[in-house]
């Protein structure tokens, strides 16, 4: 008999079938070509050169700049719903955690780096706080699936999100906009780019966004929560020094402030209490603040020689962040979080590539980076701290030196048969410093709780790359191959030390794949299936509001994905897809799982063990969670749903008047649990945007009426079970409004 979890998303899938909605690949970003009989081709760099993706033997959904318009996508929060193998969760209200086919992190902090690499013009962002971004001057946004561990080597062993931002062009153009919508928001956003010289170039851009009324609200005081503002700014400078050599200087600021983590218990807290107020309020005795703020400035140098490329990325990074919090589920002032974190880094890039027309393609690289990221300081106050009269500090520093260097060749067999082969090799040095340090109000005395310790690590390890494609006809490609990705290890500082030495997370990955153009190019199908192999996969808890990051022996992730597009006339386009997801542990015996309180009858606490971050008796405590260090060998992985899909279209109807244009992306998820244990769950879950939007027949002015999660569903970005209870963030409700703009 089949059970009803399969039996919805079978059905929903079969819908999508039957309107030739089935499968892979850049989900939208394609328009008509210059006839309007077909698609257009969609060039990428998922290579380091410029190649058409229907013929690159990789996993990629690309994105233009109206693709995410009409999909309804504002953020790299938002991307999950235009692309299901991606899912996108946060950590604090601050910590972008995205996960591609299953494969991502829980952890979060200093010197953590995501295992699914951010890159914004060819520079890697390192920070997870970089990782929630908003998406306004994009040209560009692909996501690559699997290990990308040859050409982009630095952590990618989920893949990466390789966002790219409109080049300076020596025509005058511009754009800007002004909107608004429910809970008081405002947002606007401008682009200018143009010539100064006849070799010279700039752009700028910037954005803003208020919502001065919040999502929810905290009951304890009345104050709204999850409301704030952000901002962004980026300019660009592109100077063509000769024929052969152009350079383009980038530098990009940005922040967010607002009132986040929303932490709102959804099972008994500590005290055995169930939250008031509705299931997007918190109940908390401070209201949580959150502040970030990034800056950037890069060098990217290209020259030309006769059939080589030589290419030169120089870049420099800081991230700041303070976050501070109420997490234990209670009006008393049990535990408060205070974390400001600091993240630094520069990255050198280079590449040498082939540039020829021969059978032998080829791309030779080197790439190093320094970085530091530490807490300065994270502070712990509340009544378990000196009776909240003081304060707990942690400071640590986690620097990093890596060295790597990579090669990818590919050769064609003919006419029709491409075999590709690549290496790198990445030696990080870890470094590490903390010491915890108290302060007693009572007595009036600085207490040394932990003194300074430091600690060096190396982590040495060589990934690859091998694939073989053919092209069977002009319209259809299969290809199969086998990655290795390496995630490096670090340092996890936390409160009560000892410091966690996190060891590196290896993932090999084999998959096989078809790319296709049918019916003259008006269907795009793009298909994969794929295994993936993990070795020391990396595990978050949270005890008493501070994390644990630890490793699981191994697990393994199988799974299909795919998504289509349909021109169906000049006017008219369909576009979709579908993620299934099977990512469980293979081997786990050292997970932490949690039993609410009261405990049941006959539950036995083991012994040498007791119940982590708990204060009191557990045999009389009545709420909250013990936690315990058990087995999840066999269970699903945090954070990876089995099924998702999305649906969507964009429809233009031309008039005297002007265009109307008619735009809508549905999403579905089945839903994810929390912690290995799989005791916390969030349910399945249905999402819908849409648009409407008028250009005048001058196709320079235009007025835009939209909503994001029409149906109001709700569900949560983070998920979780600590020793305080059972607990989560929202999601942001439905939101609409109206957007007025120009162009030229």
């Amino acid at each position: 008999m089949i059970k009803s979890n399969w039996l919805r998303p079978g059905i929903l899938l079969a819908g999508v079938c039957s309107a030739s909605v089935m499968a892979a690949q850049p989900v939208m970003a394609q328009s008509a070509d210059d006839e309007g009989s077909g698609l257009a081709e969609i060039i990428v760099t998922a290579q380091k050169r410029s190649e058409n993706l229907q013929d690159v033997p990789v996993a990629i959904t690309a994105l233009n700049a109206a693709d995410v318009q009409a999909a309804g996508v504002t953020g790299t929060l938002d991307l999950q719903a235009a692309v299901p193998s991606l899912m996108m969760t946060t950590a604090t209200g601050t910590f972008g955690l995205p996960r591609i086919r299953g494969l991502g992190s829980t952890g979060q902090g200093p010197g953590i780096e995501n295992p699914v690499a951010l890159y914004v013009d060819g520079v890697y962002i390192g920070s997870s706080t970089a990782n929630l971004m908003a998406l306004s001057d994009v040209e560009q946004v692909a996501v690559l699936k699997g290990p990308q561990g040859t050409l982009f080597g630095r952590n990618a062993t989920g893949g990466l999100i390789q966002v790219t931002t409109r080049k300076p062009s020596f025509e005058l153009t511009g754009k800007g906009q002004f909107g608004f919508g429910n809970y008081q928001s405002v947002e606007a956003s401008s682009y200018v780019s143009g010539g100064i010289s006849e070799n010279v170039a700039v752009s700028l851009s910037g954005q803003y966004e208020n919502r001065n009324k919040g999502f929810s609200k905290n009951i304890f005081n009345g104050h709204d929560v999850q409301d704030g503002s952000g901002f962004g700014m980026r300019g660009k400078v592109l100077v063509r020094l000769s024929e052969a050599t152009e350079a383009v200087f980038s530098a990009d600021y940005s922040g967010r402030d607002g009132s986040d983590p929303a932490f709102r218990n959804f099972g008994r807290n500590a005290l055995g209490l169930l939250p008031p107020g509705r299931d997007r309020d918190i109940n908390a005795d401070v209201d949580p603040f959150l502040k970030t703020r990034q800056w950037g400035t890069s060098l990217t140098l290209t020259h030309d020689f006769d059939s080589v490329q030589l290419m030169s990325i120089s870049a420099y990074r800081k991230a700041t962040m303070r976050s501070f919090f109420d997490p234990d589920g209670t009006t008393l002032p049990r535990l408060k979080i205070d974390n400001n974190q600091t993240d630094k880094q520069f990255t050198q890039e280079l590449q040498l590539l082939s540039s020829g027309d021969g059978p032998f393609k080829w791309v030779l690289g080197g790439f190093y980076m320094w970085g530091t990221a530490g807490n300065d300081p994270g502070r712990t106050t509340g009544l378990f701290t000196f009776g909240n009269n003081g304060y707990s500090d942690l400071f640590s520093d986690t620097t990093l030196k890596s060295l790597a260097g990579f090669a990818q060749a590919s050769y064609a067999l003919g006419d029709a048969t491409n075999l590709t082969g690549g290496i790198r090799y990445t030696s990080d040095k870890r470094g590490f410093s903390a010491q915890q340090i108290g302060f007693n109000g009572n007595t009036g005395a600085t207490i040394q709780q932990q003194a300074l310790i430091t600690d060096e690590r190396t982590f040495n390890r060589a990934t690859w790359r091998a694939s073989i494609d053919h092209r069977f006809s002009p319209e259809l490609m299969v290809y199969a191959s086998y990655n290795r990705g390496f995630r490096s290890g670090t340092f996890i500082p936390q409160s009560g030390f000892p410091v966690v030495v996190l060891q590196p997370e290896v993932v090999d990955a084999y998959e096989i794949g078809i790319k296709s153009d049918l019916l003259d190019r008006r269907v795009r199908i793009n298909l994969a299936a794929y295994q993936l192999d993990q070795s020391g996969v990396q595990v978050m808890q949270i005890v008493s509001g501070v994390q644990r990051v630890y490793n699981a022996s191994g697990g393994r992730i199988k799974g299909v994905d795919g998504d289509v597009t349909i021109q169906v006339n000049q006017n008219f386009r369909i576009f979709g897809g579908f993620a299934y997801t099977d990512a469980r542990f293979l081997s786990f015996s050292n997970a932490i799982i949690s039993t609410p309180f009261p405990l049941p009858g006959g539950f036995v606490i083991p012994t040498g063990q007791s119940c982590l971050g708990t204060n009191g008796n557990p045999l009389t405590q009545v709420g909250g969670n013990c936690l315990l260090v058990g087995d999840a060998s066999g269970r699903v992985q945090p954070n990876s749903p089995k099924w998702t899909m999305s649906l969507g279209a964009s429809y233009t109807i031309p008039t005297s008047s002007g265009n109307f244009t008619l735009a809508g992306n549905y999403y579905y998820n089945d839903g994810y649990v929390g912690n290995p244990d799989g005791r916390v769950r969030q349910p399945s879950y249905n999402t819908l945007d849409g648009s409407l939007t008028w250009k005048n027949p001058g196709n320079n002015l235009f007025l835009r009426l939209w909503g994001k999660n029409l149906s109001n569903a709700f569900y949560r970005t983070q998920l979780g079970a600590s020793n305080s209870g059972d607990n989560g963030t929202a999601a942001p409700p439905r939101t609409y409004g109206a957007t007025i703009g120009f162009d030229f």
